[in-house]
């Protein structure tokens, strides 16, 4: 559909190779690797027949390797023709962001990884935020994918999602006083309607910049993932709705959870929920632990 663009943001629950170190992850191997190689490649034909077209922009989190990215562009992939874009973070599981784009609509300008630490000597074991720059329709579009730390252990992490919450919002007002066009995406560890995430929407002068239509969709209960029985929506995609609109000639923006049933539990005591690669310690076969989350940029 030549009328519209799908950018996708998706967390694809500790995606390693079979040959490597997967903490907390069990008996991983060749098999269930490659089912899960087939399973995420499945997602991207279910998204094509659902909608007529591939996303142009695909953001992933718990990325184990830059092979995995490989593997999913291999010759029998709907997106076999699509580019990497992968720094390996400095992670204590090990995981990253990565991009994936078309190359036969966006050329990377360049690109470059936001690492943090609370001072000089304490660096942060927690996933790098990407962020690329590209030509869109001749025009520059920055785009960021984040995975910002868990809230595990009683969230023993929130100072350092909070830390970088306020560096991102840093770099973003660089981006935001140019009048630059400027996408988020990710799993950010939070809700739509946590104060840190709203306040990220905002300039320094207090004028609301990015929208983030996940917030609505929260509201309305729909969710992209589940802690325990709770509905979660922490991937969410904002962006400067205005530049957009004006700058790529864009009429409307819509977002989705890409919740398809075929993505979704079997069994009918969880039919909502995510089909997860594992629950626990238990194999359980499916997709992710998370749904993808996507924007529809109606021309």
């Amino acid at each position: 559909m030549a009328n519209q663009e799908l950018f996708l943001f998706y967390n694809v629950e500790n995606f390693y190779p079979p040959n490597q170190e997967s903490p907390g992850f069990h008996n991983w191997d060749d098999y269930k690797y490659n089912l899960k190689i087939r399973k995420m490649t499945n997602v991207f034909r279910f998204i094509e027949e659902d909608y007529g077209q591939l996303p142009s922009i695909i953001g992933l989190a718990e990325i184990g390797a830059r092979l995995v990215l490989e593997d999913l562009i291999q010759e029998d992939s709907p997106i076999s023709d699509y580019e990497i874009i992968y720094e390996q973070s400095n992670d204590s599981r090990g995981l990253s962001v990565a991009l994936l784009f078309d190359k036969r609509k966006l050329t990377l300008e360049k690109h470059q990884t936001l690492q943090f630490q609370l001072d000089e000597k304490q660096a942060f074991n927690t996933r790098d935020i990407l962020h690329a720059e590209f030509l869109y329709q001749g025009k520059k579009l920055h785009l960021f994918v984040v995975h910002l730390p868990s809230k595990r252990n009683q969230d023993a992490k929130k100072e350092q999602r909070d830390h970088i919450f306020e560096k991102l919002k840093e770099t973003l007002q660089e981006l935001f006083d140019k009048n630059e066009s400027v996408i988020l995406m990710g799993d950010f560890n939070e809700n739509p309607d946590n104060e840190a995430m709203q306040e990220l929407l905002y300039n320094n002068n207090g004028e609301k910049i990015l929208d983030n239509p996940f917030e609505a969709l929260f509201e309305n209960h729909y969710f992209s993932a589940y802690h325990g029985k709770k509905g979660v929506c922490f991937d969410q995609i904002t962006y400067t709705g205005q530049s957009l609109m004006s700058q790529f000639n864009i009429k409307m923006i819509e977002a989705k959870i890409y919740n398809s049933p075929r993505l979704r539990n079997k069994n009918n005591k969880n039919l909502k929920y995510p089909y997860r690669t594992y629950s626990g310690s238990r194999y359980m076969g499916g997709y992710s632990d998370h749904f993808p989350v996507m924007l529809k940029l109606k021309k």
